[in-house]
This record gives C-alpha cells, sequence and structure tokens, in this order.
C-alpha cells in the first residue's frame, strides 16, 4: 500500500500543499520548527482521522483560519481509494472514502494501517504505561474491527462508571447501576485481555528477531503481558476493589490498567538497560509492529520515520536503514533537519527516493 497524492489546507502552519508521493521513500528536510513533522502528522491523520499530538482540534487548525482539509489517494493492489477529511473545531470532522461519507470514525481506522517510530518512544514506552497500552491498542485496532469496538464501547462504560463514582457517596450510590455497568463491562475486559495477550506472544517471534539484528546475540530481550485479569475475573476484581474505588472516585480495575513488562536479561529494562539498549528495544518493538500488521493484513503499512536519523548512532541507523530497505518495506515517510546526511543514506543504501525541503510550512522538491 502506498499514499501517491497528498492535498493539505490550513493544517497547522501549512496553508497549502499539493505534493505528487515516491512510491518508496519521502523526505522532508530542514530546520526546526519549519513543518516537517507536521506534514508527516497529515499522513497519520489520513489514516487514524487523528494526529499523533493531542485531540485538541482547534490546535491543528492553521492560526486565522477556521478549518482543514486533508486528501489523499491510496493504492493498494489495483484499487485506488480517495480519501477526504475535513474538520472545523469544535464539533464537525467529515471522513469521505471515493466520496462517501464515513457514520462513525471507527470504520475508516485499518484501511490503511501506519507505523510511527520517533525519538520520544524510547521515553514513552518505558515511562509511561499509557504508551505501552497504546502500542496494543494502536495494533489492534487496525487489523481487527471486533476488538476496536470493544476497545471503544469499554471506553464509554468506563467513563459512565467514573462519572457514577465521581457523584456519589459511601451510602448514596445507585448500586443497581454501578452493577448494570459492570455487568457490561465483564465480557468486554474478557475479550480484550485474550486478544492483547495472543497480540503481545504473536509479536514476541519478530520482536526478538529484530532485537538481535538491531543490537546483539547476547542480550536476551522480552516482553510480557501484565494484566489483573490474569489472577481474577472482572466481577470479582470490582467488588474486591468498590472501597478503593469510592474513595478515589474512579475505577480502580480493568484493562485500562493493563501493561506490558520490558525486560533484558531478566531485569527490569528500565532499571538496568542503557540508552543504546533502550533505543534498540524501542526500535525492535515498533519493528515488530510492522512486521504483525504486514503479516495480518496482507500488505506492507506504510512507515514514518520522524527525526529519528538524528537521535540514532551510526550503526543503529545502518542497522535501522538495512532492515528498512533490504527487507521490501513498502512506503517511507522521514523527517529530518540534515538533507545531505539522508541524501547519503539512501544513496548508500541504492535506493530511490525524493527529497522535498520544508521552510515555513512551505514545500519545494
Amino acid at each position: 500500500m502506498r499514499l501517491s497524492k497528498l492535498k493539505i489546507s490550513q493544517f497547522k502552519n501549512i496553508s497549502k500543499v499539493d505534493i505528487d508521493l515516491h512510491p518508496t521513500i519521502n523526505a522532508f528536510t530542514g530546520m526546526n520548527g519549519m513543518g516537517k513533522t507536521n506534514i508527516l502528522d497529515t499522513v497519520h491523520y489520513l489514516c487514524f482521522a487523528k494526529s499523533n499530538f493531542g485531540r485538541i482540534e482547534r490546535n491543528n487548525v492553521m492560526i486565522g483560519e477556521d478549518f482543514f482539509r486533508l486528501e489523499g489517494q491510496f493504492l493498494n493492489f489495483d484499487k485506488k481509494y480517495d480519501i477526504v477529511i475535513k474538520v472545523k473545531p469544535p464539533g464537525l470532522k467529515v471522513i469521505e472514502k471515493n466520496g462517501k461519507a464515513f457514520k462513525k470514525v471507527s470504520e475508516h481506522i485499518g484501511d490503511f494501517p501506519l507505523v510511527i517510530i520517533a525519538p520520544r518512544d524510547k521515553n514513552a514506552l518505558l515511562e509511561n504505561s499509557v504508551d505501552r497500552r497504546k502500542l496494543m491498542d494502536r495494533a489492534l485496532s487496525q487489523t481487527d474491527k471486533t476488538y476496536l469496538n470493544a476497545l471503544v464501547e469499554y471506553n464509554k462504560l468506563l467513563k459512565q462508571r467514573n462519572a457514577l463514582l465521581k457523584n456519589s457517596d459511601f451510602g448514596n450510590i445507585d448500586t443497581l447501576l454501578l452493577d448494570t455497568y459492570d455487568k457490561k463491562i465483564a465480557p468486554i475486559v474478557e475479550l480484550i485481555s485474550l486478544k492483547r495477550k495472543e497480540f503481545v506472544n504473536e509479536i514476541l517471534p519478530d520482536f526478538l528477531l529484530m532485537y538481535k539484528e538491531i543490537a546483539s546475540d547476547k542480550e536476551a530481550p522480552d516482553l510480557i503481558y501484565k494484566s489483573q485479569l490474569e489472577k481474577s475475573s472482572y466481577l470479582d476484581l470490582v467488588k474486591d476493589s468498590f472501597q478503593k474505588d469510592m474513595i478515589l472516585k474512579r475505577s480502580s480495575s480493568g484493562i485500562h490498567k493493563d501493561d506490558l513488562g520490558f525486560l533484558l536479561n531478566g531485569q527490569s529494562l528500565k532499571y538496568f538497560a542503557s540508552q543504546g539498549q533502550l533505543k534498540s528495544y524501542a526500535l525492535a518493538i515498533k519493528l515488530a509492529e510492522f512486521a504483525f500488521l504486514k503479516r495480518v493484513k496482507g500488505f506492507e503499512p506504510i512507515v514514518i520515520l520522524d527525526d529519528v536519523f538524528d537521535k540514532l548512532d551510526k550503526s543503529r541507523v545502518e542497522k535501522l536503514v538495512s532492515l528498512l530497505f533490504n527487507k521490501s518495506f513498502g512506503q517511507v515517510f522521514i523527517s529530518d533537519t540534515d538533507k545531505e546526511r539522508v541524501e547519503k543514506i539512501f544513496i548508500d543504501a541504492n535506493v530511490d527516493y525524493k527529497i522535498f525541503e520544508v521552510k515555513d510550512g512551505i514545500i519545494s522538491n
């Protein structure tokens, strides 16, 4: 799958862009703050119907304007898909495929799979359990509509349950309503937990292989799925945590507390890994995500490399380039401050490419 054409109107600092894209490598170069990452974010938005940098749509509209519009032409095998997304905050968002509007955003997710690799992955995945859950949710939502719909329903019910707890006191809570929420949530969390566990088991061999190629076969990395549901059913969990939930005014049990354990040589990655090992670990996870999507979807997802080359040492850059360009990784979008550096990387790798220079939101070849 590839994105062949991209049109942008009034998105962040980009007034108007209309470009034809390279089928393999598209690099956007320029100084920091010029709009390189914003260009890559439009690709993300076309695939996920949201920015990779927060949910407030007003922040995605160019200053002085009241809407933005994105258009992309995707080619997959012999089929063409014209995607148009029109957003006018605070409430209007229209997503169209070949002229037909979707009723729900979730109907669009997964049609155009994407993996994004960025320097912040290292710290985000290491420090934040939310980002570790997003890693599972992003991959599974792009490959499994049942999972995506279950996740949407869970988040809706969890929000309602938390609102009930927030507005209640001991001895003054609608226990019947709380029990209704819990009985609706129970089968959903069982399904989500099972699919997350299966996902971790499935990507583990790819992850181990990728880490070995990037780093060293002397190290022994591991991924472990961690869930409260491994030791107790959801209904038992919420029963046991009722007093705690009433005090906290929020739900302390459920799949929103799931996590991934990152290990290296049997030890927690957070406390024992070097900076180089952390970078290798984050890269290996994202490349394993790519392999998973490709295997399940039957074609290569798009890859975004946001300012990666500047943050990796030469050895890891060479390993990453080898994995991306020597194993048919499909279409890649890259941002970098150094045009000469990326040109040398592509020339050394003997691959075709297209470079766009970005200055103040304006693009030139």
